[in-house]
């Protein structure tokens, strides 16, 4: 799985490079640091300004401008104390939404030898979590299991918290909708807890989103998603349906949180403000607060209620 082949190492060549410098016009050589370090003649901790291993993979879009994916998630991390690992699976300029904007998806390949890099640098020694989002390609659900299995021989050793991000209510498909497919094979199986909103629920039940309108409907699909190693499952953005009493409250947003034994709502109110990127903010705060030793409903309602200040403070500073 994580063998070196050929283009696994790319370095530049070796040749070097004069680069002027000041009026005097001295000339500073410059070249491959490989050329004067070589692989594993040092310690390459040392050579990290924050050396700690991370506390967690994340794997999803990045953006070079913007609040979404991991661009999102990291801070949440940082902020919690957490040493974040962030793999990109597409890089964006900016948001879709924009006039212009441009993206790379990174291939399974890459993808892959990525991961395997991580392992090998120990990076990952002390790995506490993997939360996976956005997936641009099919093949990465299958690059992920595989890579999963074969660092540990099984198929998690860890949490692995699935935020399937497929799409949403009224913005359709993000991604190639096989991807959806790709999840259920590959990637329900592993996770421990995962985080769809309801768009993204039809989607990997293979229900059509018109038949989740009751809470009884929207449980029973929670439910066919468990597996054995499923510990929860926490749905996101429900409205108006989300009194435990089965009435309906206008004006509130809510979770439904799924276990083997338990079904629960909690509600807030709505935000006046709906930002791209609040499923990834909710799910790294949601990760955060269970690896700090939160109970999962203590984690979910705080997760929601620091998302819910993130809207308000992106709605001040609009």
């Amino acid at each position: 799985m994580c063998s070196l082949g050929p283009g696994h190492l790319r370095r530049s060549d070796h040749r070097e490079r004069p680069l002027l410098a000041h009026a005097h016009e001295r000339t500073i050589v410059i070249t491959d640091q490989a050329t004067h370090v070589g692989v594993g003649s040092v310690d390459a901790r040392h050579l990290e300004l924050d050396p700690r291993p991370a506390d967690v993979l994340a794997i999803g879009s990045q953006l070079a401008y913007g609040s979404v994916g991991l661009n999102a998630a990291v801070p949440v991390y940082e902020a919690s104390g957490l040493r974040c690992a962030a793999v990109p699976t597409t890089i964006l300029s900016v948001l879709p939404h924009y006039p212009s904007t441009h993206r790379a998806d990174l291939s399974a390949d890459w993808l892959r030898e990525v991961l395997c890099d991580l392992d090998r640098s120990g990076a990952l020694d002390q790995l506490r979590a993997i939360s996976v989002g956005y997936l641009a390609s099919p093949d990465h659900a299958a690059v992920v299991a595989e890579w999963s299995s074969a660092r540990t021989g099984s198929a998690v050793d860890v949490p692995f918290v699935l935020d399937p991000t497929l799409g949403d209510i009224g913005l359709g498909f993000y991604n190639d909708p096989n991807v959806a497919a790709a999840l259920r094979r590959w990637l329900l199986p592993m996770a421990t807890g995962l985080t769809p909103n309801l768009f993204e629920l039809a989607l990997l039940t293979e229900r059509p989103l018109s038949s989740l309108t009751r809470l009884e409907d929207i449980t029973a699909a929670a439910q066919s998603l468990m597996t054995f190693r499923t510990q929860w499952v926490v749905v996101t953005g429900l409205r108006s349906m989300i009194s435990s009493d089965g009435g309906h409250r206008l004006g509130r947003i809510g979770e439904l949180v799924l276990t083997r034994d338990t079904t629960q709502i909690l509600s807030h109110a709505v935000a006046p403000a709906t930002p791209a990127g609040v499923g990834d903010t909710f799910t790294a705060s949601l990760v955060s607060r269970l690896l700090a030793g939160d109970d999962l409903l203590l984690a979910v309602d705080g997760a929601a209620g620091y998302t819910a200040l993130q809207m308000y403070r992106e709605d001040r500073l609009a």
